[in-house]
């Protein structure tokens, strides 16, 4: 028998929740649990779901303590894993990262862009407060980071925690593509080993083999050539969704030497991305409309209930599946391979040594270990350089607050370039995000004329 843990769920709040509760109760084996925290600042969202959370427990993991809390020291007291995964200022701020750079001709998109800046600089700081309240506690507890933007959110976290071993950030889009690539194959997704380079969002599959040896490669980057790419579960994902896949076939059509992230479509086709977008209706609002709708009318059905007759346990969480195995991997010192977000020190041995990669890598007791990937092209070296540079120009501008400095982020970002349209849109989200992070304002109009869409 496995030794139990105690984990908390931060951000409890999230629609995700119920189908990781589902993946915990089919994980129980591999990695057992004593109690479940669940935490979120939100007790009205969170106890929406609560009913359903508790009934599925009681039902499948009755040996399972269960609290639900609003208070962050018994969220954060004693335990040996946070799942992390919060949404700062919840779909209202979501909808507005979507809307707001879409007045101006530039990609609404929550991760990506100016959207993804303006939640990397909430993110950040909710982050610090939690890292901090976490280690007052402890130095052992793992903190597993699902916040997005995850890029902005490692660099900032390493910025502000250079010495914490034990925060691990994570995404699972390139886990999602594994199991898609595999249905595409006709190959368990287990068997996959993959090669890769990138930041997170922004990287490049290179090599894909199994564990015999057989090369999966070539038929897979000419399939998606030829054919439109869909991922694995795409009957239960919404057209937006579908919509981030299509374009690795364009884009395989131009440059087939590498399988890029589907997240590369922002930045290589950002007019076409725009001019299919309704500024009046965007992911945030479709999400709220389908998924999340589907997953709170489910758990109201659970309330009063004291068994599942009627009622499905999700489980199907690509998500859920890669938190769950990432920890498992941690507590038994496993060193499964995954890909990783790792302090790049070589791993790139011609890229900046203080960057956050993402590559290849183990997982054990001592956290990630990224495979050595050699050198990179000047193609991809190029635009990772200039990536990398929005990245830490984020972080300083939110550690510094500092407008300069979110300026030249947002400009040097490649879905807007224009620097009146970042300032511009810099100010729109400045003032919408004004209960969350300020910039110290300077007076450009001698520099920069001011872009009126």
């Amino acid at each position: 028998m496995r030794k139990q843990h105690v984990i908390t769920i931060s951000g409890a709040g999230s629609a995700r929740v119920p189908a990781l509760v589902g993946t915990l109760v089919n994980y129980k084996e591999r990695f057992p649990l004593s109690k479940i925290i669940f935490y979120d600042i939100d007790k009205e969202r969170m106890g929406l779901m609560e009913a359903y959370d508790r009934l599925v427990l009681k039902s499948y993991y009755p040996e399972c303590e269960v609290v639900f809390t609003t208070d962050e020291d018994e969220a954060y007291r004693a335990v040996d894993f946070i799942f992390c995964q919060m949404r700062v200022g919840k779909t209202t701020m979501r909808s507005l990262d979507e809307k707001i750079p879409l007045r101006y001709g530039l990609v609404g998109q929550e991760t990506c862009g100016p959207g993804g800046f303006a939640y990397g600089m909430r993110s950040l700081g909710a982050m610090k407060q939690m890292v901090e309240k976490v280690r007052s506690y402890s130095k052992d507890t793992w903190i597993l980071n699902y916040t997005n933007p995850a890029a902005i959110v490692a660099l900032g976290l390493d910025k502000l925690f250079p010495d914490d071993k034990r925060i691990l950030n994570l995404c699972d889009q390139p886990f999602s593509l594994m199991k898609s690539y595999a249905k595409i194959l006709g190959v368990p997704q287990e068997s996959l080993r993959a090669r890769y380079f990138g930041l997170n969002h922004f990287g490049w599959f290179t090599e894909l083999k199994d564990t015999e040896g057989n090369d999966y490669f070539d038929p897979l980057r000419s399939y998606l050539k030829n054919h439109d790419f869909k991922p694995f579960n795409a009957e239960q994902r919404s057209k937006s969704w579908l919509d981030t896949y299509v374009r690795v076939n364009k884009y395989m059509k131009l440059m087939d030497e590498y399988i890029p992230t589907t997240y590369m479509q922002y930045y290589m086709f950002p007019d076409e991305i725009v001019a299919e977008s309704d500024p009046d209706y965007t992911r945030a609002d479709e999400s709220r409309d389908s998924r999340e709708r589907e997953v709170f009318e489910l758990c109201a059905r659970a309330v009063g209930k004291d068994h599942m007759e009627g009622l499905e346990m999700l489980t199907n969480s690509v998500f859920g599946n890669l938190m769950v195995e990432v920890a498992e991997s941690i507590a038994y010192d496993l060193n499964n391979e995954f890909i990783v977000m790792v302090k790049n020190r070589g791993i790139i041995d011609n890229f900046e040594p203080e960057a956050i990669v993402e590559v290849a890598g183990t997982i054990g007791r001592d956290g990630a270990r990224g495979y050595p990937f050699g050198t990179i092209k000047p193609y991809y070296k190029g635009l990772m350089e200039g990536q990398y540079a929005y990245e830490l120009l984020t972080v300083e501008s939110f550690l510094e607050k500092d407008y300069t400095k979110a300026l030249m982020a947002l400009t040097l970002n490649r879905t807007v370039v224009d620097p009146s349209k970042a300032k511009a849109v810099l100010d729109d989200l400045m003032a919408a995000n004004k209960d969350y992070w300020t910039l110290g304002k300077v007076d450009y109009g001698s520099l920069f004329k001011t872009y009126n869409s």
